[in-house]
């Protein structure tokens, strides 16, 4: 994010700073996914080359490298319901929850875990560390073994998503700014979007963090210099799901700040930002009139500390939606812009689940 590298950082968030929320766990499972798919495709490739002939295998390497993808299938199979598990999870559940069950998690499984990772003699201490901080951040009835803990650690170190120490002051203050913002707005306009307090604040440090990064990395190339996020509309919002020209407006606005990603950090942290950012307002907007002081404060915070800003000019707005319905009218939508897969990993694994066989 900041020096040189957006994830050439450690997170230091304090244990308050995202009391059960575990954006790091999501990004490191998904790296982990990601590493998981890499491997079952070249052991895939490897016995494929093998039944053809083309480089055969000893006795021993053709079980290993069988056995090899078995493994990595479980694997793979176990981290996509975590991180389904993860993502699907209602916060404000979590805190009734808790209040049922802490006692009983923090005895038998929490503390006790945590003593075991400290004391692991294997890991390295930056690893034990890190691994005691994730328990921390997860929500508390979300279970998972000691090496699983330990491998989202080590992809987190790997990724560096930690924030230095130093941003701590910053995201102190965006906290305090939000607060000011939502201060006056009634319970009542507010209801069900309590959540939203704790990922508006993470959302936006990443943002600004995620700016800054693409800045220096710029002035250090000699690049052209960065213009900022271009505004975005609210229809797109409004009218996502309903509006296939919306998800194309969004599509491109998206699009065109990725290009301004130098690195392949960069890139995805601009994807999980952007998945957040229209996962929040589309939550706000589902509120209706009970939402727009919220969802002014939120424009308010992330303006103010990324210079994210909304089109607000009639004359753009008119000139933007030509633009996209002249982009739309040339776009061959036939064409995959990426490789596709309409048997997803997902889809197989409920195959073998619920042993669906074809008709």
């Amino acid at each position: 994010m900041i020096n040189n590298d957006i994830m050439k950082i450690r997170l230091k968030y304090k244990r308050e700073t995202l009391k059960g929320y575990s954006m790091n766990a999501i990004i490191a499972i998904q790296e982990l996914i990601s590493q998981n798919l890499q491997r079952i495709k070249i052991l895939n490739k490897q016995l494929a080359s093998h039944e053809s002939g083309e480089n055969k295998l000893s006795p021993m390497a053709k079980a290993s490298t069988e056995n090899g993808l078995e493994k990595s299938k479980a694997v793979l199979a176990k981290n996509e319901l975590i991180l389904k598990e993860l993502k699907t999870r209602d916060l404000m559940e979590l805190e009734k929850e808790q209040h049922l069950k802490e006692a009983i998690i923090r005895k038998n499984y929490y503390k006790y875990q945590k003593i075991r990772l400290k004391r692991d003699v294997v890991m390295n201490n930056d690893q034990k560390l890190e691994a005691m901080m994730i328990v921390d951040e997860l929500p508390h009835d979300i279970e998972m073994e000691d090496s699983e803990i330990f491998a989202i650690a080590e992809t987190t170190i790997n990724l560096h998503l930690r924030v230095h120490s130093e941003l701590y002051d910053d995201f102190k203050e965006i906290k305090k700014d939000w607060k000011k913002l939502i201060e006056n707005i009634t319970s009542e306009n507010v209801d069900k979007l309590g959540m939203l307090h704790l990922h508006i604040p993470i959302l936006v440090l990443h943002l600004s963090v995620l700016i800054t990064n693409i800045q220096e990395n710029i002035e250090e190339k000699n690049l052209e210099e960065f213009r900022g996020v271009p505004p975005f509309e609210d229809w797109w919002i409004d009218e996502l799901w309903s509006n296939h020209q919306a998800y194309f407006g969004l599509y491109k606005w998206r699009s065109i700040m990725a290009s301004s990603c130098i690195t392949a950090d960069q890139k995805r942290a601009w994807n999980m930002i952007f998945s957040n950012w229209i996962f929040i307002k589309k939550l706000i907007n589902s509120k209706g009139t009970l939402g727009f002081e919220f969802n002014l404060a939120f424009d308010r915070l992330i303006e103010t500390h990324t210079q994210l800003t909304e089109e607000l000019n009639t004359k753009n707005l008119i000139s933007m939606e030509k633009i996209v319905l002249k982009i739309t009218q040339e776009e061959d939508f036939t064409k995959y812009k990426t490789a596709h897969n309409i048997e997803t990993p997902y889809l197989k694994f409920k195959r073998d689940k619920l042993d669906y066989k074809e008709e």
